[in-house]
Parts: C-alpha cells; sequence; structure tokens
C-alpha cells in the first residue's frame, strides 16, 4: 500500500509544476504612473435638465372684476368684466365707449352714450373728473341724456377710490340730469346715489326695446 502511494504523490507534484509554467509571469520592469493626464483619474456624473415650462396663461392675467353700466328697457343694468390688476378709470371709460352691445345679436342690452364722443378721466381724491369733446348732453330726449349720464357716473363710481363725478367740456365745468331728473348745477359733482333709481332691479326677460324719442321714463 506505501508503494502505491508514492507514484500518486509525483504525478501531483507534476501536475502542479505544469500548471505554473503555462501561467503569466511578472515583469520585472512593471512601474506605477504617477503622472496621469488631467482628468482621467476623476468619477464624471452625468445629469439631466429639465427645462421648467414658460407658457404663461393669459386668463390668469384677469385678476379684477369692474361693472360696466348699459341700457336695457329703459334702464340701467351691470355688465361684470373681467379685467387686469392695473386697470384703470380710463380703461373703464375706453371700454364703455367701445363695447357696444346694441351690435351684438340677441342683446338685451345697449349704450346710450354717443358713438362719437371722447372722454378723458382724471381721479384726484376720490373725485373722477371727467372732460369730452364736445356737449354731453347732445342728445335729443332728456331720457337718454340722463340714461348717458348715469352709465358713465355708475361705472367710475362701482372702481375703487371713486366716490364722485364732475362734467366738464374742453375744460369748462357743465350742469347734468340726475337720474331723477332735476340737474346738477355746473361744478357740482355727482354721485353713485344720483342715478341709483334709474336701476333695473331684474333682469330683462324679452329683448331690448329702445324708447320712441319723445318717451319719457317712467318713474
Amino acid at each position: 500500500m506505501k508503494v502505491k502511494v508514492l507514484p500518486l504523490l509525483l504525478v501531483m507534484l507534476c501536475g502542479t509544476s505544469v500548471l505554473s509554467a503555462c501561467g503569466p509571469s511578472p515583469d520585472g520592469n512593471a512601474r506605477i504612473l504617477t503622472d496621469v493626464p488631467f482628468g482621467l483619474d476623476q468619477t464624471t456624473t452625468t445629469s439631466t435638465t429639465i427645462p421648467a415650462s414658460t407658457t404663461t396663461n393669459p386668463e390668469s392675467e384677469l385678476t379684477n372684476q369692474v361693472s360696466l353700466y348699459y341700457v336695457s328697457t329703459n334702464r340701467l343694468i351691470s355688465k361684470p368684466q373681467s379685467v387686469k390688476q392695473e386697470f384703470t378709470a380710463q380703461d373703464a371709460i375706453n371700454s364703455l365707449l367701445t363695447i357696444r352691445p346694441e351690435s351684438e345679436e340677441g342683446s338685451y342690452s345697449r349704450s346710450a352714450i354717443h358713438k362719437n364722443l371722447s372722454l378723458t378721466v382724471e381721479v384726484t381724491r376720490g373725485l373722477a373728473v371727467v372732460d369730452a369733446n364736445k356737449s354731453l348732453l347732445e342728445i335729443i330726449t332728456t331720457l337718454e341724456q340722463r340714461l348717458a349720464i348715469g352709465q358713465i357716473v355708475l361705472t367710475l363710481t362701482s372702481l375703487p377710490g371713486i366716490g364722485q363725478v364732475l362734467f366738464t367740456v374742453d375744460g369748462v365745468p357743465q350742469s347734468v340730469p340726475r337720474g331723477a331728473g332735476d340737474t346738477a348745477k355746473a361744478n357740482q359733482p355727482v354721485a353713485y346715489d344720483d342715478y341709483v333709481s334709474l336701476l333695473l332691479t331684474s333682469s330683462p326677460s324679452s329683448p331690448l326695446f329702445i324708447a320712441p324719442q319723445n318717451e319719457e321714463l317712467i318713474p
């Protein structure tokens, strides 16, 4: 039994020598590099940035509501409008002059203000001075005069900071009719309460009705 063990050990030793001879041999000339080119020894990280959307919604800029007043069945009604934060008294008058409900199909309202009238507004300490390019009273009937003046006064006094309105023509103070039919003298401001009697108390249920030129407002 001992004789058989010796040849087996010899075979195992020979196999180990053969495997060692076949493996890679160390290189005696190998050296450690210390002058690595700049940046090659650094770890880089790649990131992706998604640009933020810059799309704006125009409707988000409409932050306030104002009331423009128009005529319906010979009374005055309020038509709310969404406007920008910087909306001014002059902007309100410009809107009142340019927006003509009577031009819209099936409209229940109209404007009594003359189409060719030009108005400028200056506000000082709650008083809005409205200056016209020609007489505000160049309207045939007293009814239409009261409605036109009422449109302007109610629209302006619905804005924050305005309590009274004074009318001038080319800088000269003018007397204007109040809602009840009496007249405010020149240099005498008018207010919301002077035209509240012209307001329509309920929404119109029939198409627009324009009074004949000789018909007066029924109290």
